[in-house]
């Protein structure tokens, strides 16, 4: 078995400078951490976690949070790629990654419960509703947490420009010569919001006024709220242009009732998604959406939960990733009717 005195003598420094290097202390020069890391690699040295976590007061453990409301887990077609995002950054610095819940073993608990008895380091929250009693507990506790498109003062945050897409997205409809918008969109938290503020900025921005009737309550990815929204709007005798979905799975379930119904998609009515993910590319014509950049998103969370760790400043910061407009066929310019 290697050790770290077997890397020192073949690197021919001290034991107390090889550990430093491995356990990526400030004080040794990055050219002598990176021979020693590289040695490390060479001689296939594999670090005693145990020792490692009571050398430097960590587990190497970060915790993860997510529960969507349909209960799909890791098959969630959206924050399945962003969760490999936060797994393929953790692995890459070097820590593991625990699924935080409110039951272990049968016993139940709250999710700090959960975090202290695993020792966990910090915590990335994603698609949970970031109102409970429980969740605000995990914010408000001294563990390093950051939050998936959700603001907050207590904790840091990675969010996509939720507001820019949607105006990115009600302009290019403008520009197209729509007028007549309807937003079906999704659970009432903390991005919606955004994405709602988006839609009005850009109606206002381009003289277009703004009623009540152009808002259309459903939910994310659900089979059944969107396709009651579509048959909504049927039944008010008159389909506006275009219509916006909260994401793309939603989008192909109100183009699957439009057509049920015998309304073209785009010849009558315009449609548009958002999110960016396979699933629109397998459509025709290809949808239209606003692209988010999921791993970007996940590895977003996972440094910046890293840096919290590895330093003892209060560094809670929003950090914005920008999206992609992707005009696909499922948008044609207006024809008066």
């Amino acid at each position: 078995m290697i050790t770290i005195y077997d890397i020192a003598k073949a690197c021919g420094c001290s034991s107390s400078t090889v550990s430093k290097a491995l356990n990526n202390y400030p004080d040794v020069s990055l050219k002598t951490k990176e021979r020693i890391l590289k040695k490390a690699k060479e001689l296939g040295f594999v670090p005693n976690l145990q020792a490692r976590a009571l050398s430097t007061n960590k587990t190497w453990n970060i915790g993860v949070l997510f529960e969507d409301k349909s209960h799909s887990g890791l098959t969630h077609y959206f924050f399945s790629q962003v969760l490999q995002g936060v797994k393929e950054q953790a692995e890459e610095k070097g820590y593991d990654i625990t699924f935080i819940s409110k039951n272990l073993g049968g016993v139940d608990m709250s999710y700090l419960e959960h975090c202290n008895r695993r020792k966990i380091d910090g915590v990335v929250i994603a698609c949970i509703d970031f109102e409970d009693a429980q969740v605000q507990e995990l914010m408000d506790s001294d563990l390093p947490v950051v939050a998936i498109d959700y603001a907050s003062r207590n904790i840091s945050s990675i969010m996509s420009d939720n507001v820019k897409g949607v105006y990115e997205l009600t302009k290019y409809l403008i520009s197209l010569g729509h007028t007549d918008i309807v937003y079906v969109y999704g659970h009432e938290v903390f991005v919606t919001d955004e994405r709602i503020r988006g839609f009005k900025k850009a109606l206002e921005d381009h003289g277009i006024p703004f009623n009540n009737e152009m808002l259309i309550k459903s939910a994310y990815s659900e089979k059944r709220e969107n396709i009651e929204a579509v048959e909504t709007l049927i039944k008010r005798g008159k389909l506006p242009s275009a219509l916006l979905f909260p994401d793309d799975c939603s989008a192909i379930w109100g183009i699957n009732a439009l057509r049920a119904n015998g309304i073209r998609v785009p010849e009558d009515v315009s449609v548009a998604g958002f999110d960016g993910v396979e699933i629109g590319e397998m459509i025709y014509p290809r949808l239209t959406t606003i692209k988010q950049n999921t791993s970007r998103l996940g590895k977003e969370a996972a440094l910046k939960c890293i840096q919290m760790l590895e330093s003892s400043a209060n560094n809670n910061t929003q950090i914005t990733v920008g999206v992609e407009l992707i005009k696909g066929g499922t948008v044609l310019p207006y024809k008066k009717k």
